[in-house]
């Protein structure tokens, strides 16, 4: 079998197609020219011929016509000749007509049997000559009869005027047919002529369109010629490279039919098998594979086909059989290979032997990098893993037993950087690629890995196997990308750098790189610093301050200093920059104009000094206040002890002289001595009122815990509120850190004046909380007289009463010392009340005491 079958070419068979049609098509143009000009002709040959039998047929109608019209009137004259001479011999041509008249209108009855119009004029006809022929046989019967002449007979005379009337009617009838047929007649005759012009054209038509096809056809075919040899041409030196590389392909070809007998196998397939090329030839599959495909060695193609379909066009190790029976292990590919009459199967063989070899070897030497920490695997050309080392599966989390067998790429989803085909390529041409992936572990999480590849070649450079060694750089990228975005930052902060600039300068004292937007002040550029020396950039003086500076930079010291410039003031910070070990490369100056911090500096200090001097006044204030408060404080306990001391001895005298004088005393006189203890009292509680007054927010106490709701139950105890009346705390009340004190003084102030001035038998007071954001707002309310709006002001002020004193016991000092202390607490209380109908206090209590009021 030639090489040229192995590979049956489908465009070849697409042109060949082509070469039909345009083959049936040059065939076709005079053969089409020819069937049209025939088909024309032979119908308008055929029209004519028509034309020509009508034209006949008319003749023949006008000829019946003539022949009926001589016979009528030679009857009528025979006739005639007879009634007037009674002669027999005028009756011969009447006998004759009576004859030929039936013979004349049928033949006139065959020429317009076709056309309808014709036909009933024809009835006409026959009706009127039948009519004709009795009224003359009447008239030959009457003068027969009679024996008279037409002058002698009326009858006679009356029968020979209704024959002539007849005839006359019928040789009108007659003389009409004659004039149509005559009218086509003439019509037919031009339909003739002009088929026979049309006839003649299209020959001449057919004539030139033959020519004309006959000279496309031949230029066509010429044309068809010049193609089929090119591709003669082409065909056999496709053959040649194909029967080629058929032999000298270093995999084996064997050709095999539907059955599994081979047709023919180049010199490498004979060569790996052990067979002279002739030997081959004829024998089935299964004889050079040791593996058995089925039992039927008929149906091992049918087998391959079905059974291993998916294993069509792909390769799949099997273990052959040579000449002398040895076994090797081998690589087979059967692909499917239809041709156009019949299915043949193409076989590629790889003998692995060697191949195998080498992978047990590399296998071995692979074991004994598994103590290795770096990745280390084999992959084969199909990329399947065959060897995966304990350092890949400490990185990946795949144990050999996992990985072994699977598809590198799929197993550890790989993000390749460029593809793989690529990078095969490369591996051919070179024989190793390095290049970063980024693979996915068995826990889902991603790793960058720098990767080797190698290809490994067995003895005659076939490609065996992949070498591949991982190591883990995911923290090197992670901090090169931190780097990256550091030396962003740097860049951005220096270009940035606020009423300043950064140089960086070399052991030269050449600046490498300057930027900050402090360079503007100096009308400078980076790209005019760059290269440049200090003393290339600055005056002498200043040059000579920052050399010094610099110099020391250079040898590790790190140095500050304030230079004047330009009527500016700059702080210039030098200092040295060294690499992973140490060791200095270059210096770094930082400048920053600090003229406006200056000045700032400047006027802090003059305000500190005032500061200090104003804060000196007000310790001396403070202790003149504190020495006052002190003198205060003792003044108010004297005058209370003072004052207190003769109201008990009043109070006591009163009490003595009315023991004194019990029973002598009269009643009015009692009710002045209650009243004068009761005076003294209030006098007493007046003066406690004071006290209490002039200490709000003058005496600290310590911050503790308060449960609000146990301290109004201890307040609501002490005061004992008559048993008819009601105190009410409502729930959700807080604990709060704060003085308990103060909070106990405001609750027992406004309980006691909300008991106090209720004289209803079944006065309430209801205590409630809400929680704000930052306070909370407490509300003590009661069903007591109220209080109207234009005394809520009043209340508050100090002595002020709303009822008199002998009515109602009360210092009106209460709610004033409710008021400073919620002030002193930064706090607020309002009133809310209308005349008889109760009155309700809301204050306000901080969640948290003010900072640095306890410190």
């Amino acid at each position: 079998m030639e090489a040229s079958k192995i590979l049956p070419d489908q465009s070849e068979s697409r042109r060949d197609l082509s070469v039909r049609w345009r083959g049936a098509l040059i065939i076709s143009i005079p053969v089409v020219c020819l069937l049209t000009s025939i088909a024309a002709i032979a119908t308008l040959r055929s029209k004519t011929v028509e034309a020509r039998f009508e034209e006949v047929q008319s003749q023949q109608t006008l000829t019946a016509t003539n022949d009926l019209i001589i016979a009528l009137i030679n009857a009528e004259t025979g006739v005639r000749g007879y009634v007037i001479t009674r002669r027999e011999e005028f009756l011969e041509p009447y006998l004759e007509s009576k004859v030929l008249l039936p013979e004349s209108l049928n033949s006139l009855k065959d020429q317009v049997r076709a056309d309808w119009l014709e036909d009933q004029q024809f009835q006409d006809i026959l009706g009127l000559v039948r009519q004709q022929i009795l009224l003359l046989e009447k008239i030959r019967q009457t003068a027969n009869l009679q024996g008279a002449t037409t002058g002698e007979s009326p009858t006679l005379t009356a029968q020979l005027l209704e024959a002539k009337s007849s005839r006359d009617q019928l040789l009108g009838k007659i003389e009409g047919l004659y004039q149509q047929e005559e009218s086509w007649q003439q019509n037919r005759e031009a339909q003739v002529l002009r088929l026979r012009l049309l006839t003649d054209a299209v020959q001449w038509v057919a004539v030139v369109a033959g020519v004309l096809s006959s000279g496309a056809a031949l230029y066509l075919f010429n044309k068809l010629e010049r193609e089929l040899a090119e591709r003669a041409s082409r065909l056999r030196e496709s053959n040649i490279r194909l029967q080629a590389v058929f032999d000298n392909v270093v995999d084996g070809i064997i050709i095999l039919d539907e059955w599994g007998y081979i047709e023919s196998a180049n010199a490498a397939a004979v060569e790996i098998f052990g067979y002279q090329p002739e030997q081959v030839k004829g024998f089935h599959l299964q004889r050079l594979i040791a593996e058995r495909l089925t039992d039927d060695s008929g149906k091992v193609m049918s087998y391959v086909r079905g059974n291993l379909q998916y294993e069509l066009g792909s390769q799949r190790e099997t273990v052959g059989r040579r000449k002398l029976g040895k076994l090797f292990p081998m690589e087979l590919a059967i692909s499917e290979m239809p041709l156009e009459n019949e299915l043949l199967f193409l076989g590629i063989v790889r003998d692995i032997t060697e191949r195998n070899q080498w992978s047990e070897t590399l296998l071995k030497q692979a074991q004994l990098l598994d103590l290795a920490n770096d990745t280390i695997m084999v992959r084969d050309l199909n990329e399947r893993i065959t060897y995966w080392n304990q350092g890949a599966e400490r990185m990946y989390g795949f144990s050999p037993k996992e990985a072994v067998g699977q598809s590198i790429h799929t197993l550890l989803k790989a993000e390749l950087p460029q593809p793989l085909e690529e990078i095969k390529q490369s591996l051919r041409q070179d024989g190793y690629w390095h290049g970063e992936i980024v693979r996915t572990k068995h826990n889902g999480t991603r790793v960058v890995v720098a990767s080797s590849w190698t290809l490994q070649r067995d003895d005659a450079g076939q490609p065996m196997a992949y070498l591949e060694i991982d190591q883990d750089i995911t923290e090197r990228k992670q901090s090169e990308a931190a780097l990256r975005k550091s030396e962003e930052l740097y860049r951005t902060l220096v270009h940035n750098f606020p009423n300043g600039a950064v140089f960086l300068f070399d052991q030269e004292l050449r600046y490498t790189i300057a930027e900050g937007a402090g360079l503007t002040q100096f009308t400078l550029e980076s790209e005019t610093l760059t290269g440049k020396t200090i003393w290339e950039v600055f005056s002498p003086e200043t040059a000579q301050v920052l050399e010094l500076m610099y110099k020391a930079a250079l040898v590790g010291k790190a140095t500050v200093e304030e230079i004047p410039l330009a009527n500016r003031i700059y702080r210039v910070h030098v200092l040295p920059v060294t690499n992973e070990n140490k060791e200095v490369f270059s210096g770094m100056a930082m400048t920053q104009d600090i003229t406006e911090s200056k000045k700032a500096e400047e006027a802090l200090r003059n305000r500190a000094y005032e500061l200090e001097k104003m804060t000196a006044m007000l310790a001396q204030t403070t202790a003149i206040l504190n020495k006052k408060n002190s003198e205060l404080d003792q003044f108010a306990y004297i005058v209370s002890h003072d004052l207190k001391a003769p109201l008990r001895a009043i109070s006591n005298l009163s009490q003595w002289i009315e023991e004194d004088l019990e029973g002598q005393l009269t009643e009015d006189t009692g009710h002045q001595m209650n009243l004068m203890r009761g005076r003294v009292h209030r006098m007493e509680a007046l003066i406690n009122g004071l006290l209490q007054y002039s200490r709000v927010g003058r005496l600290r106490t310590d911050l503790e815990l308060v449960d609000v709701q146990v301290l109004l139950g201890e307040i609501i105890d002490s005061l004992a509120p008559p048993l008819e009346y009601t105190v009410t705390v409502m729930p959700g009340m807080p604990t709060i850190k704060t003085e308990r004190l103060p909070l106990e003084q405001v609750f027992a102030n406004l309980i006691s004046n909300a008991i106090k001035h209720n004289q209803r038998p079944d006065g309430q007071v209801v205590i409630s909380v809400q929680d704000q954001t930052s306070f909370y707002e407490f509300a003590v309310a009661d069903n007591g007289p109220g209080i109207a709006p234009e005394f809520h002001e009043k209340v508050f002020v100090m002595f002020q009463t709303l009822e008199a004193r002998d009515q109602v016991e009360n210092t009106g000092v209460g709610l004033a010392i409710v008021k400073k202390i919620l002030e002193e607490q930064g706090e607020s209380i309002r009133l809310e009340s209308q005349l008889n109908q109760g009155t309700t206090f809301r204050f306000t209590w901080p969640k948290q005491p003010r900072k640095g009021e306890y410190q």
